[in-house]
C-alpha cells in the first residue's frame, strides 16, 4: 500500500469523499425533520399525551380533568420523560380594532412549559410569562396581523366550560417568534390561572404534553403508562396518532431521501469501481511475474482484497470523522433557506432552515453502506487476477 502512495492516496480518497456526500445528505433531511417534529409537537401535543378520554376527537374543554397527584407521581417516575408540562386550550377568537382572528389559546405553567417547549427562548419582544402574571403572549405573526405590540391590549372571546360564555381583556406581556409558519399565525399563550378564569373551569387541565428522551421507547413508555393509568379515565395518546399526517410527511421525505441517496450510492460505486480498475491495471505486470514465479492467483487476489479493504475502512473512518465537526457547527448553526426554497419549505408548513442532525446512528449507516460497496466491489480484484495471463501480463 505505501510502495504506491499515490494509489493509495486516490482510492482512500474516493472513499473518504463519498463517506462525507452520503452522511451530509443523510443528516441534512433527518435534522431537518426532527427539528420540525420536535418544534411541532413540543408547542402541541408532546411527544406523548394525557388527555381525558374522548377528548381529542372534539377537542373540548368540557373533556378536561383535574389535577391528579397519582398522575404526577407516575410522570415524576419515569426515568424515559424528561419533562411535563399541564395545558388548558381551547379555539376562540383574538379581537383588536376591526381586525379578528381565529386562533389557539393555551393555559401553560409557565416554568413546566418552558421545559417542554422553551417558550421562552421564542419570545423576541417584551417578556415570559410568570406564574401569577395576568398578561398574554402572542404569536408573532397572530400580532402582526392584529397590528399589535409589547403592552397592548387583545380582547379574547371564545366557548367556556358547560357553555359559558368566554371573554376576556389582556395585555401583552410578550411576543413569540414561532418557527413553524401555521402556529406562527394563530397561537396565544396565557398563565394556566388566568385561562382558567377565561375558560371558567377553574383548576382543570385538557392535558398533560409529555417530553422524553428517546424516540426509539415512544411505544414502549406509552404502553407503560397506559398500564399504570388503567381504569383512571385517561387517554393516552402518542404525537404520531394525534399528528398522522406529519409523520406521513417525514415517511415520505425519508423514502425520497432513500431514492435520492439510491442515485448517489450509484455514483459512488462507479466512483469506487473506477478506482478499483486503476489499481488493478497499473499493477497488471506486477501481478503477472508474482504469478510467473509460482505465487498462487488465490492467495494474490485475497492480498488485493484485504488492501482494498483495509483502505475503505481508513477512508470510512476518516470521513466520519472529519465531516463530524462540520455537522456539528450546522447543527449548532442552521441553514437559514431563503428566496425560492425558503418559500416552497414554508407551503409544507416547515421551518426554512436545515438543522443537521448529530444522532450518531445516522454516521454509522452511512459508513457501514459505503465500506460495503466497497468490499463487494473489491471482489472484482478476484475474477479479474484469476483471468490473468502471466505471459501476456508481464509484456503489458
Amino acid at each position: 500500500m505505501w510502495r504506491s502512495r499515490r494509489r493509495t492516496l486516490i482510492t482512500v480518497s474516493s472513499i473518504f469523499f463519498a463517506v462525507i456526500f452520503a452522511i451530509l445528505m443523510r443528516v441534512a433531511i433527518v435534522g431537518m425533520f426532527d427539528k420540525l417534529i420536535a418544534d411541532t409537537v413540543s408547542l402541541s401535543s408532546g411527544y406523548i399525551q394525557v388527555h381525558h378520554s374522548g377528548y381529542w376527537e372534539n377537542r373540548s374543554v368540557d373533556s378536561t380533568f383535574e389535577k391528579s397527584p397519582k398522575l404526577e407521581a407516575i410522570l415524576n417516575h419515569e426515568r424515559e420523560i424528561t419533562a411535563w408540562t399541564p395545558r388548558l386550550e381551547s379555539f376562540g377568537l383574538a379581537s383588536s380594532g376591526d381586525r379578528t382572528k381565529g386562533i389557539v389559546v393555551v393555559g401553560i405553567d409557565p416554568k413546566k412549559e418552558n421545559s417542554v417547549s422553551g417558550l421562552s427562548k421564542k419570545i423576541i419582544s417584551g417578556r415570559y410569562l410568570a406564574e401569577n402574571d395576568k398578561g398574554i403572549i402572542l404569536a408573532e405573526g397572530l400580532a402582526a396581523y392584529l397590528k399589535l405590540k409589547v403592552n397592548d391590549t387583545v380582547v379574547l372571546i371564545g366557548q367556556g366550560y358547560e357553555g359559558n360564555m368566554a371573554s376576556g381583556k389582556y395585555a401583552i406581556s410578550g411576543i413569540a417568534k414561532i418557527g413553524i409558519p401555521e402556529m406562527n399565525k394563530g397561537m396565544a399563550w396565557l398563565p394556566i390561572t388566568a385561562a382558567g378564569d377565561f375558560l371558567s373551569t377553574g383548576a382543570r387541565y385538557t392535558s398533560i404534553a409529555i417530553l422524553i428522551n428517546n424516540q426509539n421507547n415512544l411505544e414502549d413508555l406509552k404502553q407503560s403508562l397506559i398500564k399504570q393509568t388503567k381504569g383512571d379515565g385517561y387517554e393516552i395518546l402518542s404525537w404520531k396518532e394525534m399528528i398522522p399526517e406529519l409523520d406521513q410527511l417525514f415517511q415520505a421525505k425519508l423514502v425520497q431521501n432513500e431514492i435520492m441517496s439510491g442515485v448517489l450510492y450509484l455514483v459512488i460505486a462507479f466512483g469506487i469501481f473506477g478506482t478499483i480498475l486503476m489499481m488493478l491495471n497499473e499493477r497488471l505486470h506486477e501481478f503477472g511475474i508474482l504469478i510467473a514465479i509460482g505465487m498462487k492467483k488465490g492467495l494474490l487476489a485475497g492480498v488485493v482484497v484485504i488492501e482494498m479493504v483495509l483502505m475503505s475502512v481508513v477512508g470510512v473512518v476518516l470521513g466520519m470523522v472529519c465531516v463530524y465537526p462540520l455537522v456539528l457547527y450546522y447543527h449548532i448553526h442552521p441553514i437559514k433557506l431563503t428566496g425560492d426554497m425558503g418559500k416552497s419549505t414554508e407551503l409544507y408548513n416547515i421551518e426554512p432552515v436545515i438543522q443537521m442532525s448529530v444522532n450518531i446512528s445516522n454516521f454509522i449507516l452511512q459508513g457501514y453502506v459505503v465500506l460495503m460497496i466497497a468490499v463487494v466491489l473489491s471482489l472484482y480484484a478476484i475474477f479479474k487476477i484469476h483471468k490473468i495471463k502471466a505471459i501476456e501480463a508481464i509484456n503489458s
